[in-house]
């Protein structure tokens, strides 16, 4: 008889495979102490990132802040391996304070 064990064939690991060099993790730091921790690949545009840190965390409005690498702003356009990003590289977040100033 056979037993069941002839399904464990078609079973499939469906984890997303990471490999060293294609892949990194960077890490989002806000000024209220949260941090996320994101894996891309070197290719990918930094929009992915910033769109998952607005959606993780639904204190902080889309679009109301801006993330910081190495002392730059970042564009949603460039990519971790145009800025030359390591694995566990971190990103620093902050919220964009409005108004409060005088008209010249």
């Amino acid at each position: 008889m056979m037993g069941s064990g002839a399904c464990d064939d078609e079973v499939v690991d469906r984890k997303p495979v990471i490999k060293p060099g294609v892949h990194l993790t960077l890490k989002v730091q806000d000024t209220e102490g949260r941090t996320l921790v994101r894996t891309v690949r070197r290719t990918e545009r930094l929009q992915g990132l910033m769109d998952f840190y607005y959606a993780s965390v639904p204190a902080v409005t889309y679009g109301t802040g801006r993330f910081l690498y190495d002392g730059g702003r970042l564009g949603g356009w460039q990519t971790p391996a145009e800025l030359e990003m390591e694995d566990g590289d971190e990103i620093d977040f902050f919220t964009e304070l409005m108004g409060g100033g005088r008209p010249a």
